[in-house]
């Protein structure tokens, strides 16, 4: 029999995108998959929507928006005890499943190179481009980069290959793995929880792939503008921080933050200026 894969959707009022995703899942072609919708206390009637018109899916209702991480540890805990689980896939709500045969590619993929690695699809945006095909992360000062960002790219282009990271809008993990490194690090609010749980797994000689023979659709928000837009950023600083923090000695540590408290107000003003001029 085919391993059993539970499919891990999180949802937070993702009214306007969560029937796409969740339709596009009914169409996979596999024999063994479950799914499980994660809601962080959505307001916009997608709580409702989904019990009306995806009763066959298990639903676990969080009575308050827990983020990333809590949010998907819930479910880890939820399924600690299920056995039958092999592997997690975890989708946001805003991704949709282009290729009905991505489980059997994935599950074939760590067969080949491991069923303690961790894998990605290819992940296209919704113009059709290269959204993520791979990882790069430099420790010392956080900055992460996708591989191929935005490159008009077919299948085959990039070929499986070993990445620094998976993005958390698309992971394929063991279960055994989860448990292992009791899910996602909770104190990254935002942004960095799946860099650090890879860079977690790599401590314990466990690599990640990015798999160039299947691939998923991320309609990225682009809805974060003005004041929502500067939050985000200023998150997105606090988790890049923290990791830089784990994976380096104190004194370096220090002299990074000093840096990037420097570099702030040199990057916004060209952001200014930026805009001013276009």
């Amino acid at each position: 029999m085919n391993p059993h894969i539970k499919i891990l959707v999180l949802n937070w009022n993702g009214m306007g995108v969560i029937e796409n995703c969740l339709k596009s899942i009914s169409k996979i072609n596999y024999t063994n998959y479950s799914v499980c919708i994660i809601d962080n206390n959505s307001k916009d009637g997608s709580v409702n929507f989904i019990e009306n018109n995806f009763k066959f899916y298990e639903l676990i209702k969080n009575k308050s928006n827990l983020g990333y991480s809590k949010g998907y540890n819930i479910a880890f805990d939820e399924f600690k005890n299920n056995n039958s689980i092999d592997y997690f896939f975890i989708l946001n709500n805003d991704t949709i499943i282009s290729d009905s045969n991505i489980l059997n590619d994935l599950v074939l993929n760590a067969n080949n190179f491991g069923t303690n690695n961790i894998y990605s699809p290819l992940i296209f945006n919704s113009e059709g481009r290269i959204w993520f095909a791979g990882g790069k992360v430099n420790k010392f000062l956080g900055y992460t980069k996708h591989i191929g960002l935005n490159k008009n790219s077919k299948l085959g282009t990039y070929k499986t290959r070993k990445t620094d990271y998976i993005s958390g809008c698309s992971m394929f993990i063991s279960k055994k793995n989860i448990d292992n490194l009791k899910g996602f690090n909770t104190k990254y609010d935002m942004y960095y929880e799946d860099v650090d749980l890879c860079f977690r797994a790599k401590k314990i000689n466990l690599d990640c792939y990015v798999i160039d023979s299947t691939f998923i659709q991320h309609n990225v928000s682009h809805s974060f503008k003005g004041f929502f837009k500067f939050k985000k950023m200023f998150k997105k600083f606090i988790s890049m921080n923290k990791f830089i923090f784990s994976n380096n000695n104190f004194i370096i540590s220090i002299l990074i933050l000093l840096y990037h408290l420097i570099m702030i107000p040199i990057y916004f003003v060209l952001y200014i200026v930026i805009i001013i001029l276009r």
